[in-house]
Formats: C-alpha cells, sequence, structure tokens
C-alpha cells in the first residue's frame, strides 16, 4: 500500500493528511510531533497502519506547526485550535461518521471534539492516553518546556529514550532526528507546553460512545495509572493493558495490539440487535473478545469482573452455542451472525 497525501486549510493555513486504504474511516489525532513522509520510511509504523487500512481508511495528519502542514506557528496552540485542526482534517475526509484514534497528548483535542460532535464520533480507541498530567509537579513541567526550547537536540535524545526504553544507540539517534526534523525547537515547546497542561475532565462524562482505553504496562512516558483514570472517567469505555513498555504503539507486541483492536473495531452488527441470539450483552461482549483471543484474565480486566465471573459467562455460552471449545463457540458466532 501507498499512501497519499493531501491538503487542507484552516484559517488560510495548509493542514497535511495522508489517507490508505478503503472503508470506514480512522482517523488519528495528531501526536506531539510527527512528519507524515519520514514515518512511512519506518517499516514498522508502515506495518502498523497498513494492519490497520486492510478494514478501514486510515487518516492521518501533521499538526499546524510540524511536519509536512504550514510550519509557522504565529500564536502559541491552544485547545481550541487544535480541536479546529481535527475537525478540519475530519470535514476533508467527507465528514462522514468515523472511528477516532488518539495515541497520547492526541487524546485531548479528541476528547473536546468527541464532546462537541458526538454525532460524529462512532468509537474511540485511545492509546498511551491520560486526563491531565497534574502527577508532574509544575516546576518539573516547566523545567521539561525550557529544556526543549533551549537544547531541542538533547531534549529530543532524552525523549526518545523514554518513548523508546530498549531502545539502541542507533534507534534512539535516529528517533531524536526524526523528532527535530518534525518541528523546530520553540514549536515542539509550544506543543509540549499545552499537552503537559491541558485537563480534559470536564469532556469525559459526555463521551458516551464505545471507547477502548489501551496502555502498556511499563510505559514511561505516561504511567498506566494515567490510562486507568482516564477510563474509569468514560461512560461506556473498556480498559486493556498491554505488555511491553514503548509509548509508541507500533513497537512491542503488535499480535496481542491488533487482537485487542480486531475485537473493538469489528464493523459487524452487534449481537443485541440479532433477535435470535441466545446469549445475554455480556456473555456476547465476553464472547467478542474470546474472539479476538484475549484470556480469562485479560477479558476480566477490560470489562473489571472477576476472573470467575468470566469463567462463568464462558461456561455459559459455550452451553448455549452447544460448542466443547473457545475456538469453536467463536467460529459458531461468526457464522451465524451473532459476533
Amino acid at each position: 500500500m501507498e499512501q497519499e497525501i493531501r491538503f487542507c486549510e484552516l484559517d488560510g493555513r495548509r493542514i497535511a493528511y495522508a489517507t490508505i486504504g478503503e472503508g470506514p474511516v480512522l482517523l488519528f489525532g495528531g501526536r506531539w510531533v510527527s512528519h507524515l513522509e519520514e514515518e512511512w520510511s519506518d517499516p514498522r509504523v508502515r506495518g502498523f497502519y497498513e494492519e490497520l487500512a486492510r478494514t478501514h481508511r486510515v487518516v492521518r495528519y501533521d499538526r499546524l506547526g510540524a511536519g509536512l502542514s504550514d510550519r509557522r506557528l504565529p500564536s502559541p496552540p491552544t485547545p481550541e485550535s487544535e480541536t479546529a485542526a481535527l475537525a478540519a482534517v475530519f470535514e476533508a475526509c467527507g465528514g462522514e461518521p468515523a472511528t477516532l484514534f488518539a495515541c497520547s497528548c492526541a487524546g485531548l483535542a479528541a476528547a473536546r471534539f468527541a464532546n462537541e460532535r458526538p454525532d460524529l464520533v462512532r468509537k474511540i480507541v485511545f492509546f498511551g492516553g491520560y486526563v491531565s498530567r497534574d502527577d508532574i509537579p509544575e516546576a518539573t513541567r516547566g523545567s521539561l518546556v525550557d529544556f526543549v526550547r533551549v537544547n531541542w537536540k538533547l531534549a529530543a535524545q532524552m525523549l526518545a529514550g523514554l518513548f523508546l526504553p530498549r531502545g539502541g544507540g542507533e534507534e534512539i539517534a535516529a528517533f531524536s532526528r526524526y523528532q527535530r526534523h518534525s518541528a523546530e525547537a520553540d514549536v515542539a515547546a509550544a506543543f509540549l507546553e499545552l499537552d503537559l497542561t491541558s485537563d480534559v475532565r470536564r469532556f469525559l462524562p459526555g463521551l458516551t460512545m464505545p471507547v477502548l482505553v489501551l496502555h502498556r504496562r511499563g510505559d514511561r512516558t505516561v504511567p498506566i495509572g494515567r490510562g486507568r483514570e482516564l477510563a474509569s472517567l468514560l461512560p461506556n469505555a473498556r480498559f486493556v493493558a498491554l505488555s511491553g513498555d514503548s509509548h509508541l504503539p507500533w513497537v512491542d507486541d503488535q499480535r496481542e495490539l491488533q487482537r485487542a483492536l480486531a475485537g473493538f473495531l469489528d464493523e459487524s452488527v452487534p449481537v443485541e440487535s440479532n433477535g435470535d441470539s441466545p446469549l445475554t450483552r455480556r456473555e456476547t461482549e465476553v464472547l467478542r473478545l474470546v474472539a479476538a483471543g484475549l484470556s480469562n484474565r485479560e477479558i476480566a480486566s477490560s470489562l473489571v469482573l472477576s476472573e470467575h465471573t468470566v469463567h462463568r459467562h464462558v461456561a455459559n455460552l459455550l452451553r448455549k452455542l452447544a460448542q466443547s471449545s473457545r475456538a469453536g463457540a467463536a467460529a459458531h458466532a461468526t457464522r451465524a451472525g451473532l459476533i
């Protein structure tokens, strides 16, 4: 697959966005700093997006001030300007209801947009996200922003080490260069200041669409506790803890990540609309996760249930479907249109 790069406008400034694949739109929010062309040359990044593009039209964009977008940043970014940029890309893609995929700080604009236009957001995936970074002392936040502004080369290297804790010297150096090529020091500092001081707590109760919160257990950039807090404040969220320690979705175990996403992004008709199903809503939800390859322990963590309760649901659905194995139940339910 090859990405197609296009441009849309917001207040006379051009935003670069890339599309790949066909199907329902899966729109990625703007990450801290990015460069659509440069990241596409990384096989791991490309493979991650190509896998999602097998079933979706994947859309990514560079924030104003970064990458291929207009590099001028005449005034500091604000929550409102970032939400407006997301909305502009959304409209450029056709304006039809879409699923949002928000990595880390991208969740800030995604939450505001979904709160303002819930009719346009079908589902949301938060990866490595947070409500706020009030876990970092104010003085430390200020020091980090100043560090990026006055010594971008060294700061980019330090941050690369946080994003890629197990990265080798060459990998850290390459990601450090990528960050510096994506944005100038003042722009990167302005983004970081916004991302470290924003708080979306008041927008979360209004996000009633299905939400999947994914977080790596060893994430050193945004601790997993921040992800659990985010999930706890959302009315209709599932939380899934993933193995690994990278803050980047395309690093660490991809099979585990894609299994979790497949069960959530599946576009099939929900079972509750199928009056012929013998399963309860909760049993159907458990079966979807079984079909996605999750263990009972992982399902329990995702649905905030005890492992014993999940075991009981699995036993019940096997009995109702007259199947002797989890794989058989998943295959039968898929053929019958129950999941």
